[in-house]
């Protein structure tokens, strides 16, 4: 009798550590899913979300000059079963919009700090703007009026269940930005407005923009996922620009990293095919499940003046820290910013010690490290971590081979000790992100082959690993704001979302 009592205290003391790991097991994955709540649940205070896991990217593929033809927003092939490619706005993505179920608010977390949060959905059709504010929560009599006088009889031209919005507003309930989408009966017709806050003048602007301008270039993908994790050239290729691979594959690991079921799900991809005069680059990027009816993670391209622009995902949390700090596809830091170097032994000439009468010697550091080393084989391929100009092409000093470019914003990227440098670039090329600048060697002062790479602003060191680190950058900044609420309403599938 004991000794069953023994064996069934036993099976419950397992049982307790078994059901968690079962549970977790089989539990779907949560990261970057998005909150869905009714407007009855919607004035709640925002939660804090999951700051995606920070895992380097690996480039696949060396960006190269695109051979593509001149892409029109027509339906293509490209000749594979996993791959469809259409343009942007088409019928059956507006009709999707239009037959959405009963329609819901998608409340996002507070990722934005104190000042303001995110929160999109689909106004159904029959409510006005005040109805929206009221199940939001949201009490701004200014936006109200400003809305209702800047864009009259909006509701009376749109048509379908509901429109899509986005709205950005402060910790004191006041909006920031607003974008809304108008379903015209001629899709060439539908509007998207934003109303946002002046950040000088503290006064509502308007600006609106109909879908038959503006995205000649913009094309839509559906890939399988698991092309872009282990980069089958072959597929991905046939339908995304060569250039846009590296950046593809590092959203996908920064979005979703690691997941054992990749191969089984697809990614959408909304790009600017670009011309001549204007490089390639990715609108937005979606994770979806194996239906692709449900997105599992986002982001959106949002493209500033004054500064480099930047990925961010539908919460507004930034995705550039990673990109910044990921100039190649080895991740293994040997040295940080501020770690010093080997002590080392040097005279010091004409001074003797007064005792033993012998010259004087003194240990001393090198000075403080400004930059991050990165261990990698030699000739590993470096890539440029954002757009920018070539100010400096060949040998200097200590760096050895260095290429220097330069970004918006006064930013600069250093990348040192390179065994060889891409031989179609030069002094003055503009190179774009991404793009496979040199490789990894052992010139100047080194003690072996890595790569030296340095971020400075104002040509002042800086230190992308600090975790008390925010550049300008890295953050969505308060003017930032209606340009993220416009990419959501005008780039996102629309479709059900977790």
């Amino acid at each position: 009798m004991i000794f069953s009592a023994q064996k069934l205290l036993l099976a419950l003391v397992l049982g307790l550590f078994m059901v968690p790991l079962h549970l977790q097991a089989t539990t779907p994955l949560n990261r970057h899913f998005i909150q869905v709540a009714t407007p009855s649940t919607a004035t709640s205070n925002p939660t804090a979300s999951t700051v995606p896991n920070k895992n380097k990217p690996k480039s696949k593929a060396t960006p190269k000059k695109s051979t593509k033809q001149a892409m029109n927003p027509k339906l293509r092939s490209t000749g594979s079963s996993a791959l469809r490619i259409e343009p942007l706005y088409t019928p059956n993505i507006i009709e999707n919009m239009l037959q959405m179920p009963t329609p819901e608010v998608v409340k996002a977390s507070s990722v934005l700090g104190s000042r303001s949060f995110l929160q999109r959905g689909c106004l159904p059709h029959r409510d006005t703007i005040a109805q929206l504010l009221e199940s939001l929560g949201i009490i701004d009599q200014e936006f109200e009026d400003i809305f209702n006088k800047q864009v009259p009889g909006f509701f009376k031209v749109s048509v379908g269940v509901c429109l899509p919005f986005a709205i950005s507003q402060d910790s004191n309930r006041k909006v920031q930005a607003f974008s809304i989408l108008s379903n015209a009966k001629k899709e060439r017709d539908s509007v998207v407005t934003t109303i946002y806050r002046s950040q000088t003048t503290d006064i509502f602007l308007v600006d609106s923009q109909t879908l038959a301008t503006g995205f000649e270039n913009y094309l839509e993908v559906i890939i399988d996922l698991n092309d872009l994790i282990i980069y089958k050239a072959n597929k991905a290729t046939t339908s995304i620009p060569p250039e846009l691979i590296w950046e593809l594959g590092s959203l996908v690991k920064e979005l979703y990293p690691k997941d054992p079921d990749a191969q089984e799900r697809f990614a959408r991809v909304v790009y600017d095919a670009g011309n001549k005069d204007k490089w390639a680059q990715v609108i937005s990027f979606e994770i979806l499940d194996k239906s692709q009816k449900n997105v599992l993670a986002s982001a959106f391209w949002i493209d500033r003046d004054d500064i480099p622009g930047g990925f961010f995902t539908a919460l507004g949390t930034e995705l550039e820290q990673t990109f910044w700090i990921s100039p190649l596809n080895y991740t293994r830091i040997s040295r940080g910013v501020g770690q010093y170097g080997p002590r080392v032994l040097k005279s010091i000439a004409n001074k003797k010690n007064s005792k033993t009468n012998r010259p004087m010697r003194s240990y001393s550091n090198y000075s403080g490290h400004q930059g991050i080393d990165f261990s990698a084989p030699q000739g590993t391929p470096i890539y440029a971590v954002a757009n920018g100009k070539i100010i400096q092409y060949g040998p200097m000093a200590a760096y050895g081979n260095l290429v220097i470019v330069e970004h918006p914003g006064n930013y600069k990227t250093y990348y040192a000790h390179l065994s060889a440098f891409n031989p179609e670039l030069q002094l003055g090329s503009e190179v774009r992100r991404g793009l496979e600048i040199g490789y990894v060697g052992s010139t100047g002062r080194s003690t072996g082959p890595h790569l030296h790479f340095e971020i400075r602003k104002n040509n002042l060191y800086l230190n992308p690993l600090s975790n008390m680190l925010e550049l300008d950058l890295w953050t969505l900044r308060p003017s930032d704001q209606p340009l993220l609420t416009k990419s959501i309403v005008l780039f996102s599938s629309q479709m059900n979302t977790q």
